[in-house]
């Protein structure tokens, strides 16, 4: 009697999907390092080589700052994706070969869409309340816009007064200042999606995944490109903005010491 022989089936081997990899890659990511913090080394070290730019672009006979601060920012934009590439080609083997999907990974693949899910729910909010009274509401916006009117006033007359200058001079600094720091942030929070795309983007150009069908690499600058093209053109117009700013108080300073200086002066 012949015995047949019963085998194990074999595991199911599904396309993978751009989006699946890299939640799994973005995993790996936040397991076995510190992304963000690493991310934040590279802004630190780009903001000084930015800051080096500008210093040796005024030595290079650049005076104007309206130019030479966003021509600085591009600078270093450029130093940004430099780091960018030599982070991905320290990481990116270590963490590529630790995807169960790639070539010579171990692991059996699950469904395309076994990774986690990271889309947000939508939230409850609460409506108002029935019992509000209109009468109360229109008394406390006609005393909000009186106290906006005062403040106004007290704005322009300070403005108008001996101490305008510096004050106007501190604010648009500090708003720069805050606008760069805000850019800076996103940059640094979004990081695991960033790098967590730019390892599973080289793994495809690299051939690394035998199941990723139909898919193409878009290239590291490409996606370092999207991720922080609206960060880029946030620093580019607050440093337009504070070279506009310091030209308009002291016209012919070259540096923000003189600007200071001139403003102290008054």
């Amino acid at each position: 009697m012949n015995r047949r022989v019963v085998r194990p089936p074999r595991p199911l081997l599904l396309p993978l999907t751009r989006g699946s990899e890299i939640a799994r890659a973005r995993q790996q990511l936040q397991r076995g390092g510190w992304p963000r913090l690493q991310m934040a080394v590279i802004v630190m070290v780009t903001a000084v080589a930015g800051l080096l730019a500008a210093h040796l672009l005024r030595l290079g006979g650049l005076d104007t700052m309206l130019l030479r601060y966003p021509l600085a920012v591009l600078l270093a934009y450029l130093v940004f994706l430099l780091l960018m590439w030599a982070w991905l080609r320290w990481r990116g083997d270590s963490v590529v070969d630790a995807l169960p999907d790639a070539v010579g990974g171990g692991g059996s693949r699950t469904a395309p869409g076994g990774g986690p899910n990271w889309a947000g729910g939508g939230g409850h909010s609460g409506g108002g309340g029935a019992s509000a009274s209109w009468t109360s509401a229109s008394s406390s916006s006609s005393s909000s816009s009186a106290r906006t009117t005062s403040s106004d006033g007290s704005l322009l007359d300070l403005a108008d007064g001996e101490a305008g200058l510096p004050v106007l001079a501190i604010g648009a600094v500090l708003a720069i200042a805050a606008g760069t720091l805000v850019a800076a942030s996103w940059v640094i929070w979004s990081a695991p999606v960033l790098m967590a795309e730019l390892l599973v983007d080289a793994a495809i150009a690299g051939g690394l995944y035998r199941r990723m069908q139909g898919m193409r690499a878009q290239g590291w600058w490409r996606l370092c490109l999207a991720h922080t093209f609206w960060p880029l053109i946030g620093v580019l117009v607050f440093s337009a903005g504070l070279g506009w700013v310091a030209q308009e108080i002291a016209p012919h300073a070259d540096t923000l010491a003189d600007v200071l200086q001139t403003v102290r002066s008054r």
